[in-house]
């Protein structure tokens, strides 16, 4: 199946929101579009991360800077509640053996 591409100027409209942002969430790696035929699309898989960030930007008043740590700790969190559920179930598998 292949992937499904929105026009970046499509979502700049939709969502009230200039171009230079979504190339400033590319720049420092949050977000990632491709050009095809010097036109700007992002993927769908990538869409939902950037409706995340720009509601933080409009509701929180989160600059771009900010955002990039925002979304630093939130997988720092993420790798943690990993990591705490990977030895809960080791835990499990040694309580069950003794």
């Amino acid at each position: 199946m292949g992937t499904k591409l929105i026009p970046v100027n499509d979502v700049c409209t939709h969502h009230k929101v200039e171009i230079q942002f979504i190339q400033s969430l590319e720049e420092i790696g949050l977000i990632h579009t491709k050009l095809v035929k010097s036109s700007i699309f992002i993927d769908m898989t990538e869409l939902a991360k950037l409706e995340r960030y720009l509601r933080l930007a409009q509701d929180l008043e989160i600059n771009v800077a900010g955002l990039h740590a925002v979304a630093t700790l939130l997988e720092q969190i993420e790798n943690m509640q990993n990591e705490l559920a990977s030895l809960k179930n080791e835990l499990i598998y040694y309580k069950k053996i003794n």
